[in-house]
């Protein structure tokens, strides 16, 4: 049925294109015929009824209304010729970029694939509308939903099998992705990773998380593996949002001790507590106009003297509002989909060298056969580098550094409900190191010491 329509299909476009044609000889010809000034008329009509694909008759023939269906159906056919020209050409031009290394395929119609389409250079990026393209280095499903990117994997799974793949789910797990060709991204995540980077922690702060949808959740969750700057530290987080389901997510928020977390599930808070704190987030990421209206009353009511951050996909046009130094606003659009980071590859390679660094003193999995879990456990770690990198340059000792991330390790493993047992077992998520620093034997806390050291060498090249 499906070979038969597409014959149909074809069988039309053909007729609509030569129709014009056929039906300017029909009409021209006769009229041709009787005049004596005509020594070829028929070669005559063949010209005429070629210029009707300019949309043109002939001047002092009566035009009827049969000619004139054939110069409307001619133009059409012209139009359409044009654009399969284009579409050759640019098929051509797309061939031509599949010679670059870094070739990148962009499906998807949401803003976000838009902006790091734009983001690419030129001779790299390209834009898959409608069919697959083969050759490339890399695959980037942007589409709006993490069903639709899912559908279209599934849809090409064959022909994406041995390909590079970066894929965006917002409300999809990463952990049960195990092929390693495929780097799972998320635009929240990438806010929160992005947040920490840009606006870092120097001292044990009081911190609002206000609106705790999934921005506001990495945002947490980022800020636990990477805000260890001292063992003896104390963060406090305030999360005024529904954290119900996440604490049924995440059940060993307890242990993460010496920094604390304190709900408010209701989301209130009095504008005059708002005072005591370091900084506020104001991050709802479903509704970002009432990120504006929080951000607005919150300068009304009280003087805050802390920073307060923004959590704006448009920060251009908050910023024309409220002015620069009131509001910091982070997460535009424009960086969260920049190729920088969704890919994250400086990251990725660090993640990958610190990985192969511990296969060759102690032996392990290569990382291309790590789960995923394992995979981001050294992400996580990476990610952790930006804030080791400033405590190194203050001189913080390597033992020192060593104890933080365990305390990191040790935190993604609880977030991800790790639990602490004699004898590890992975399938039950069980592990025996998961224990304060000062408990591990010396052999454990010269794995970390070497790592750290690994790490900073590593910097240096």
């Amino acid at each position: 049925m499906k070979k038969s329509s597409q014959t149909a299909l074809k069988l039309i476009s053909i007729f609509y294109k030569v129709a014009p044609f056929f039906i300017g000889i029909y009409c021209y010809l006769p009229v041709f015929s009787q005049q004596e000034n005509r020594i070829y008329p028929f070669l005559d009509a063949v010209y005429s009824s070629l210029k009707l694909y300019s949309g043109t008759t002939e001047s002092g023939i009566p035009v009827g209304g049969f000619l004139q269906f054939a110069r409307f159906l001619a133009i059409a056919a012209t139009l359409s010729i044009v654009i399969g020209l284009l579409d050759k050409v640019t098929d051509v031009i797309n061939d031509m970029k599949l010679f670059n290394s870094d070739a990148t395929v962009i499906y998807g119609d949401s803003d976000y694939a838009d902006y790091i389409f734009k983001d690419l250079p030129s001779r790299q990026r390209i834009r898959g509308e409608g069919k697959f393209i083969d050759r490339a280095a890399r695959y980037v499903l942007m589409f709006p939903s993490d069903m639709e990117n899912l559908a279209f994997y599934n849809r090409n799974c064959e022909q994406l099998r041995d390909k590079n793949v970066y894929i965006r789910l917002e409300d999809i797990s990463r952990q049960n992705i195990e092929n390693p060709l495929i780097t799972v991204f998320s635009i929240a995540e990438n806010c929160a990773r992005q947040y920490w980077k840009d606006y870092p922690v120097l001292q044990s702060e009081k911190i609002a998380i206000i609106g705790f949808e999934n921005v506001g959740k990495n945002i947490l969750l980022y800020g636990l593996q990477v805000n260890l700057i001292d063992p003896g530290q104390h963060f406090t987080y305030h999360i005024y949002g529904d954290g119900t389901e996440f604490r049924r997510e995440h059940t060993r928020l307890d242990q993460m001790a010496p920094d604390e977390i304190v709900f408010h599930d209701s989301g209130s808070y009095e504008f005059a507590e708002l005072l005591d704190f370091d900084r506020i987030i104001i991050c709802g990421s479903e509704n970002v106009s009432r990120n504006v209206t929080i951000a607005g009353r919150i300068l009304a009511a009280v003087p805050v003297a802390c920073p307060v951050y923004l959590y704006t996909p448009r920060g251009d046009i908050v910023t024309s509002l409220f002015g620069k130094g009131q509001i910091i606003c982070f997460g535009t659009a424009e960086t969260l989909a920049s190729a920088d980071v969704v890919f994250n590859e400086r990251t990725m390679e660090a993640a990958r060298r610190q990985h192969e660094f511990y296969c060759q003193q102690y032996g392990g999995t290569p990382w291309e056969q790590l789960d995923s879990f394992k995979r981001y456990s050294n992400v996580s770690s990476s990610d952790y580098m930006s804030t080791a990198e400033r405590l190194m340059a203050r001189g913080t000792p390597p033992e020192t550094l060593a104890e933080l991330e365990h305390m990191r390790w040790c935190r993604y493993h609880y977030i991800h409900n790790w639990t602490y047992g004699v004898k590890t077992d992975s399938a039950r998520r069980i592990h025996s190191c998961l224990v304060p620093y000062h408990q591990l034997s010396e052999e454990e806390k010269v794995k970390d010491i070497e790592a750290i050291k690994s790490r900073a060498q590593d910097q240096t090249l």
